[in-house]
């Protein structure tokens, strides 16, 4: 990879790591304090939300330059590296909340709380997380970059919004990224919860987790399905819902929901099958 590839790359993942960095602060701030916000948005969730969007916005100004230049030959380079981005792409809100669930199902099975712990609230923050980029995707009906390109011209148009055509069009929702938000949404809720379970990784842990949570974003990018700014939406949004779910979580008394999922257990029904029974005892 060429140095202005390396250089752009690195400037993008800069922008995208200060963006969600007053949600992971303020996650850290809740918890290390012991403090319990009253309701489980607040006040501060305006500034974090409305700081990420005038980010986002930012961003939009150098959107269409972006794209083109994620689109230069340099960039794209041969097939093999199309198919490796082909390739990650495929980590999307499908797989990550189907192995959130699969790790509450293990640790409930084997009794593991902890286990349980994280693999609930990380299926909690991405359907929280799904649910609120859909939200604001669909009635927004942004344009996709290879949509909006105009290939006459050489040239795009980042600006190119079909109000409500979301609802119906793949291709109009663009707006933010449901990968970048996903794969913030799992790194900040399992940064949440070792800081909880085992604060000594944190160190090794976190900036794993965020550089990882980076690269769906980029792989979007790559293959001409997002806009920069779509990226940073998607982080931020997923950085503060994956914040504010586990933080919310382990500062105030479990909900009936989740002590309800918490005490599940499959137990032997004696006659060769099984039952399934809860406990509220928690």
């Amino acid at each position: 990879m060429k140095k202005g590839t390396t250089r752009a790359t690195c400037i993008a993942a800069t922008i995208l790591l200060l963006a969600v960095s007053p949600s992971l602060t303020a996650q850290a701030d809740t918890l290390k304090a012991g403090k319990a916000d009253k309701t489980f948005f607040t006040r501060k969730d305006l500034l974090i939300t409305g700081g990420g969007f005038l980010v986002s916005v930012g961003v939009s100004a150098f959107d269409e330059s972006i794209a083109s230049w994620s689109q230069s030959s340099d960039v794209q380079g041969g097939s093999t590296r199309r198919t490796t981005f082909e390739w990650v792409t495929h980590v999307n809100e499908q797989p990550l909340t189907i192995l959130a669930l699969a790790t509450y199902g293990v640790g409930r099975l084997t009794h593991k709380e902890t286990v349980t712990d994280v693999g609930l609230h990380t299926a909690e923050a991405l359907i929280l997380t799904i649910a609120t980029a859909e939200l604001i995707r669909a009635p927004l009906g942004r344009a996709r970059p290879r949509v909006a390109e105009d290939t006459t011209a050489a040239s795009f148009n980042a600006f190119s919004f079909h109000f409500g055509g979301g609802f119906t069009e793949f291709d109009h929702r663009a707006y933010p990224s449901m990968h970048s938000a996903v794969a913030f949404a799992t790194a900040a809720a399992l940064v949440g919860e070792i800081r909880v379970h085992k604060p000594t990784a944190m160190k090794v842990a976190a900036p794993l987790l965020y550089t990882a949570a980076l690269v769906p974003g980029i792989t979007r990018i790559y293959l001409n399905q997002h806009w920069a700014s779509d990226i940073v939406a998607g982080g931020v949004l997923g950085a503060w819902l994956g914040t504010k779910v586990v933080s919310y979580a382990h500062s105030h008394r479990p909900s009936k929901l989740d002590r309800m999922l918490m005490g599940l257990s499959v137990l032997p029904d004696g006659r060769g099958g099984v039952v399934a029974a809860v406990s509220l005892s928690q």
